[in-house]
């Protein structure tokens, strides 16, 4: 995928998370975005956190889908998750800044497989993950208008 396109995603996921879907709960914003990977951070606010006030795990959950969903749509591809398994290893509160990784690590035509890794501001690992994703077509300008 040429560099045009990947700067057109990136438009794309900006005008989208605009409007009243997950990724505006979350506030997450795309850092770098390149073919098979992505990079976005989010600041943790209150509304993300549970009654113990560190990050959900259902948050975290949550953006680890994100980042690797969106690393398979750098490649072109319409996808739905078919699996996800979510590790948690350290938590962070309110407050935080942390940063989310997503990298394609097979490309197929019907299955795509993505991991992902959320860190704190020190680059602590806070979780690991990795995900199947179906495969529904190609995704491309034609499809969805900005």
């Amino acid at each position: 995928m040429d560099k045009e396109k990947l700067l057109w995603i990136r438009d794309y996921l900006k005008e989208m998370y605009k409007t009243p879907i997950l990724e505006n709960f979350l506030q997450l914003e795309v850092d770098e975005i390149e073919e098979g990977k992505v990079k976005y951070s989010m600041k943790v606010i209150d509304r993300h956190c549970n009654i113990y006030g560190f990050v959900h795990g259902g948050t975290l959950a949550s953006i680890s889908d994100v980042v690797m969903g969106v690393s398979c749509l750098t490649l072109g591809k319409r996808i739905v998750t078919t699996d996800m398994g979510v590790s948690y290893i350290k938590n962070v509160s309110a407050g935080s800044t942390i940063t989310a990784i997503g990298e394609v690590i097979s490309d197929g035509k019907t299955i795509m497989r993505a991991v992902g890794r959320i860190f704190d501001e020190n680059q602590q690992l806070l979780v690991s993950s990795h995900a199947s994703y179906y495969v529904l077509g190609d995704f491309s300008e034609d499809d969805y208008k900005i």
